[in-house]
């Protein structure tokens, strides 16, 4: 390590400790970053170490999801904090870059400050984590989602990753503002640091066009095929991509923000709002830095609230009309290959189905390339299918039954490969092998249940060597008059020598899934609660930065004959004209998300939302911005002109 690091090193250490309060935001950021990558990097080790008899795949399936969801924010408020602290030292900087240091100091400066701040937000930070992942790893054991005998079993791999991960992601964020604060000439720095001349660079506006131009397109895509959940699913992570793009024109963002909320404060509010109209129009970095956190709490809580119950009422449509079936038998573990035969000979069964799932990929070319799309498929065994399913068979033959070598397809997956009825379409199964079949009709009632049906004598012939068939549901239909009669039978097996067996009604088997879509929501609750209270931390923290970096501002307006409260109106004004736009383009990335998330799942663009909850949503985060502003304001505001000035003049 050469002089010029060590000395470099040894002023970032310096510049922190001596103003502490420029780096508070930075820290909190950095902690709470910390924290929640820790819990899902402790998390995620100590399932990969569970056995699965301690439940230690379904931590992973959570961890990884959560993972991902939380680096994404964390990122996102990192970047932020440490970007705005590094614009809110262009003087500082200038005055280096006056006295004769070179750009690529500045830039190494910048990044040991983040370097020294990680650092420092590392013990704190990971501490929480550990903590957080306890918290989570109980709450999810007492809802039953964890196994009770799961524990929390990592090492220091887990910890240094995570630091690891977050400094990574700070570098990234100074990367950018130290290299755009450096790149100031060292004969105008102070001309710069008085009157800077901030312009969005055209890499970023091109890239963000490119970003949003893309999630648009993904958006449609997806959009454009309905009935698919796992496309609803990737319809939900496109607000990460929406939230990338409005970060990355944010200049812009906040350019048009001031232009156009500033001209309207000035004509609805003459006097107070010329003022509040020209800080909006000459500060819009500072806007967009601000409205940023507040969007992305907006769009994420609602889409992470809104996707799954939209999903979950498409199901219960869909399964409401599907259900046939008078009674159901299942079983925890999968029923035995005879379970259909045994069930018709109850006395009153008109007819008994059962159901096994496996995978299949239409072919649709030659070769590995042309695999085609595929989905979840149900074995059939002989039968009326109709009688116990109605799947919304929309042409072709009906499903009365299926031959051997014929096989239904969801209408989705029919457009897909654009299959119709009485075409020869080729799948390639399980053990990958192809089978020639043909399509027999196509479903609309796919939701929930399968992008195919084909019959299980097809599905036996590609069973693995050692397996055997098994089902995993019977659907039985009673005759008229004797659905008593066949609930009893069924009871009676249940209780006998098959006490494994569970025997469910339509009332029951509704319930059961209604408990299930609870412990879903459950961890969709628990983990917005996280990611809320960490952007609402970010929000805070934006906000404060963005108001106390202003006292030396309020002060000159005290000492030229402004009022404190009219410093508090003109604030208020900024604060309102913030909090709205970040409203509105948190509900437009949300609405944009939630609207192709329902042409995937519907077909139609129509949202059916709680009014409640959108408006907590909304609510709730308008009034947490304006709070914080209010009270930020006040407190900078309270301090003597005299002291505020002398403050700027000397920090430290």
């Amino acid at each position: 390590m050469g002089d010029g690091t060590v000395a470099l090193l040894q002023l970032a250490w310096w510049t922190v400790r001596s103003r502490r309060t420029d780096f508070v935001g930075s820290f909190v950021a950095m902690v709470c970053a910390q924290a929640l990558v820790t819990a899902c990097a402790v998390l995620l080790e100590s399932g990969a170490r569970a056995g699965a008899a301690t439940g230690g795949p379904d931590v992973v399936a959570f961890a990884v999801p959560f993972g991902f969801i939380s680096l994404f924010v964390a990122a996102f408020a990192v970047a932020g904090t440490f970007s705005l602290g590094v614009q809110q030292r262009t003087r500082e900087i200038a005055l280096l870059r006056a006295i004769a240091a070179t750009p690529r100091q500045v830039r190494r400066m910048v990044a040991y400050e983040a370097l020294v701040v990680t650092v420092v937000a590392a013990l704190p930070g990971c501490g929480l984590g550990v903590l957080l992942a306890a918290g989570l790893r109980a709450a999810l054991a007492g809802q039953g989602l964890f196994a009770a005998g799961f524990r929390l079993d990592f090492g220091p791999v887990s910890l240094v990753s995570a630091a690891a991960v977050c400094w990574v992601t700070a570098q990234a964020a100074v990367w950018s503002s130290g290299r755009r604060a450096a790149r100031v000439h060292a004969m105008r720095a102070l001309g710069e640091a008085a009157a800077p001349r901030h312009r969005a660079g055209w890499v970023r506006t091109v890239a963000g066009l490119l970003v949003l131009g893309g999630g648009v397109w993904g958006l449609e895509s997806i959009a454009g095929n309905p009935g698919s959940s796992s496309d609803v699913n990737s319809a939900s992570g496109m607000v990460m991509v929406f939230m990338v793009a409005v970060a990355l024109l944010a200049p812009w963002i906040g350019r048009l923000t001031g232009a156009v909320f500033g001209g309207l404060c000035k004509l609805l509010f003459p006097g107070v709002g010329y003022v509040a109209g020209a800080n909006l129009a000459s500060g819009h970095r500072r806007l967009a830095s601000a409205i940023m956190p507040l969007a992305l709490t907006v769009a994420f809580a609602a889409v992470s609230l809104f996707v799954p119950q939209m999903k979950w009422r498409e199901q219960q449509r869909q399964d409401s009309g599907r259900m046939v079936a008078d009674q159901l038998v299942t079983s925890g573990d999968e029923l035995p290959a005879d379970v259909v035969r045994t069930v018709r000979r109850v006395p009153g069964v008109a007819a008994a189905v059962g159901t096994t799932s496996t995978y299949a990929k239409v072919l649709t070319g030659e070769g590995e390339s042309h695999r085609g799309p595929g989905g979840i498929a149900q074995a059939v065994t002989d039968g009326p299918l109709a009688q116990v399913l109605d799947l919304g068979a929309a042409d072709g033959r009906g499903a009365d039954g299926l031959g051997a070598h014929d096989v239904a397809l969801s209408e989705r997956l029919a457009r897909a490969v654009g299959a119709r009825p009485g075409d020869e379409v080729r799948l390639l199964m399980d053990d990958d092998r192809v089978e020639r079949v043909r399509v027999a009709f196509r479903y609309s009632r796919a939701t929930g249940f399968g992008d195919l049906v084909l019959p299980q004598r097809l599905a036996t012939r590609h069973l693995m060597d050692g397996e055997t068939l098994r089902q995993d549901t019977v659907y039985v239909r009673s005759a008229p008059g004797r659905e008593r009669a066949v609930a009893e039978g069924l009871a009676a097996l249940g209780k006998g020598r098959h006490s494994e067996w569970r025997v469910l009604d339509r009332a029951a088997y509704a319930a059961e899934a209604r408990h299930r879509q609870d412990a879903s929501m459950t961890v969709t609750y628990l983990l917005l609660a996280v990611i809320t209270v960490f952007t609402s931390i970010s929000v805070v923290n934006t906000l404060v930065m963005t108001v106390m970096e202003r006292s030396g501002e309020f002060a000159l307006l005290r000492l030229v004959g402004a009022t404190r409260r009219q410093v508090g109106r003109m604030m208020g004004l900024e604060n309102a004209v913030t909090v709205l736009a970040a409203l509105l383009l948190g509900s437009a990335v949300a609405g944009a998300v939630l609207v192709g998330s329902a042409r995937a799942l519907t077909g139609t663009a129509r949202l059916d939302l709680s009014p409640s909850i959108a408006a907590l949503i909304v609510g709730g985060a308008g009034a947490l911005a304006l709070a914080t502003g209010v009270l930020t304001t006040r407190i900078a505001a309270a301090q003597r002109p005299e002291r505020a000035v002398r403050t700027v003049r000397a920090p430290g």
